[in-house]
């Protein structure tokens, strides 16, 4: 039995949906649940191709996991049924909490400013959550969905996952965004996200007790980035030439957000961040995405021993600053390029 939550170590995108799917290769008889919204989406490989994931959890790509979304959720009936439908995913597999909250096309409307003050997704999350908070008897949450009742599994996720990791399963929570947007310790207010988005905060919203928890991964990359737009302060912002200069890659490989699809910010690795997200959430192990953004000639490398000097040394200090070891290095875009550190001779 384990209980894994996977968090963003700085401004999201950093690559949660790849660890949760490595992660997931790893697990027996995995229970997947996801936190946040439709406001955030992580890329997996599924059937072959890529897709964006923004309702339904990462865990889907193993075929013998279950995917649940929790109480704190907020959920886009149109978005779940479209991935659902997308995936082909059976009734069986996915269930969804009754108090999760759906969101409205008012909730979009009410976020229309946000786009350009703070460069919010306008998804509706943010307002749905709220309004929730208000408790008045009118509001629609899943329970009272008849389309997504007639897709999907509606009730209460947070006893099915104590019975699961009471029969010795293992639950992977699928954390959202970054620690440096959490709405309670993200330090640039108002430029975060609505909810929190430490280990403790997801632990939370899906019902799970501190003491459920086994693992925790916090997820980083070697040049953070944040929401095209005014998105808030980035240190050491740089441009994408510039990461291509570093990498020695043969072209511009810039990122475009998966919700979006604005051109995404991007700066220099900042230790300061991360060593905080590490204080905020007391990981177990560390996964480091975009070795190959460091050098080009890491891409889609699979074994430790193949890692440039740059990866190894860059590796070597992460280690060294947050006495946490590197589980996972990603290598690329695809949940293949990665390399798993388990024993220290593999990285030699």
């Amino acid at each position: 039995m384990s209980c894994t939550i996977v968090v963003g170590g700085q401004y999201g995108s950093e690559g949660k949906g790849k660890v949760v799917a490595l992660r997931c290769r790893q697990a027996n008889r995995p229970f997947v649940v996801r936190c946040g919204g439709p406001n955030s989406g992580h890329t997996v490989d599924y059937g072959g191709r890529s897709v964006i994931l923004r309702q339904v959890p990462a865990g889907i790509v193993r075929p013998d996991s279950v995917v649940l979304v929790g109480a704190g959720c907020a959920v886009d009936e149109d978005i779940l049924l479209r991935e659902l439908t997308d995936l082909q995913v059976p009734r069986h597999r996915i269930v969804v909490d009754p108090r999760a909250v759906i969101i409205s096309p008012t909730d979009r409307e009410m976020e229309t400013d946000g786009v350009s003050r703070i460069a919010s997704t306008g998804s509706g999350t943010g307002a749905a959550l709220a309004r929730r908070m208000r408790r008045l008897p009118d509001e629609r949450l899943v329970g009272t969905s008849s389309r997504i009742a007639d897709r999907v599994r509606v009730e209460p996720v947070a006893p099915l996952l104590h019975e699961h990791l009471n029969n010795g399963g293992d639950v992977i929570v699928e954390g959202t965004q970054g620690f440096g947007l959490s709405l309670l310790h993200g330090g640039e207010f108002p430029y975060v996200t609505a909810r929190d988005t430490t280990a403790a905060g997801f632990a939370s919203e899906v019902g799970l007790s501190p003491r459920h928890i086994t693992d925790i991964v916090v997820v980083v990359r070697t040049f953070p980035i944040r929401v095209g737009g005014n998105s808030g302060p980035l240190a050491g912002e740089t441009t994408w030439d510039d990461i291509r200069k570093i990498s020695g890659a043969p072209e511009q490989m810039a990122e475009y957000t998966s919700v979006t699809k604005r051109l995404r910010r991007v700066a220099a690795f900042d230790m300061d961040l991360v060593l905080q997200a590490c204080r905020y959430n007391m990981p177990t192990t560390l996964a480091v995405m975009g070795l190959d953004r460091l050098d080009h000639a890491n891409r889609a490398v699979t074994a430790a021993r193949e890692l440039t000097e740059p990866a190894r040394k860059f590796i070597s200090m992460i280690e060294d600053r947050t006495s946490v070891p590197v589980e996972w290095a990603g290598t690329g875009f695809a949940v293949a390029d990665a390399v798993r550190l388990t024993e220290t001779s593999e990285r030699r």
